[in-house]
């Protein structure tokens, strides 16, 4: 057998081989995911970026539903909003598919460079509705698909998604918990419960009116569905931010705080499982300093039943 011939068979051994493991290989590999996404550099300052998004979000039906700036800083923005996808998710998610149905827009000002972010809907998907979010990726896809067509033209733009330096798995996710006795997903802050959806939502209503410590941002109703979102501003969110939110690019969108009701119960998420969730690189260190600050969330949050009185 000459050289040329050797080489042949090397090659076809080789393909042969190839072929064989290759599916073994692409299963193995799992797949993970990170919080956020970081679309793009707009090439504007904020009011320009601000006045694009507007009129590009009015022309493909988007709705903002809301927006604000976090953590008290002003290189920061957020336009809550949401869409047909996004309904569609919030609708047909389980009790938990309305956290889904507003997204975070945020704006971030950096070196004077306007940049966009917002949640990766696949990470929160997974996190808040487990097994169930296979219900809601036909919605979800579409809506990945859309997300580039509703944004304005761009300088840069790069769909990177950033927020962990050790990405999660899917399963991680659907389980998640940052340790032994944090809480998961079915362990929210239970704040109260009525007979009658609208009852309750009038009195979430009432109680953030007059609460110190929380400031209602937005509210989204899910369609033929007994189920309403609010969106809060913790007194708290800038201590958080100090602690955690301290690299580029910045996780903007994680913030603000949620209140949710269903079916008239009124819940959640609670701080360590939503704040190390949305920073999953977290160390013990940093979470023995949010000690007192989750105290103070989670007091703040079920105090709101303390203001349901005479509504």
């Amino acid at each position: 057998m000459n050289k040329i011939t050797q080489r042949i068979f090397r090659f076809l051994f080789l393909v042969l081989f190839l072929n064989l493991v290759t599916p073994f290989i692409a299963f193995s590999i799992e797949k993970k995911i990170q919080p956020y996404i970081l679309l793009g550099e707009t090439g504007k300052d904020f009011e320009g970026t601000e006045e694009l998004i507007i009129q590009k979000f009015f022309m493909n039906h988007v709705e903002i539903i809301g927006k604000y700036r976090p953590v008290d800083d002003p290189s920061r923005f957020i336009f809550f909003i949401t869409t047909k996808q996004l309904k569609k998710v919030s609708r047909n998610g389980g009790e938990n598919g309305l956290f889904l149905g507003v997204l975070h827009l945020a704006l971030d000002l950096n070196n004077e460079k306007v940049y966009l972010s917002i949640q990766n809907i696949d990470y929160w998907g997974n996190l808040f509705l487990g097994d169930d979010y296979d219900k809601v990726q036909k919605a979800t896809t579409e809506f990945k698909l859309e997300l580039p067509k509703l944004l304005p033209k761009m300088r840069g733009r790069f769909m990177r998604s950033f927020g962990a330096v050790n990405p999660l798995s899917i399963d991680k996710l659907q389980k998640y918990q940052y340790m032994k006795r944090f809480p998961t997903i079915d362990q929210m802050i239970e704040i109260g419960s009525f007979d009658n959806h609208a009852d309750a939502v009038r009195s979430v209503n009432y109680g953030l009116s007059i609460s110190e410590d929380l400031t209602k941002l937005f509210q989204y109703d899910v369609i033929k569905k007994n189920a309403t979102l609010f969106g809060v501003r913790i007194s708290q969110e800038k201590e958080i931010a100090d602690i955690l939110d301290i690299h580029d690019p910045k996780a903007t969108p994680f913030y603000p705080w949620q209140i949710a009701v269903v079916d008239g119960r009124v819940f959640s998420p609670s701080p360590l499982f939503k704040i190390p969730a949305g920073f999953p690189d977290i160390s013990k260190i940093q979470i023995f300093k949010l000690r007192k600050l989750v105290k103070d969330i989670e007091l703040s949050i079920s105090n709101l039943k303390n203001n349901w009185k005479n509504p």
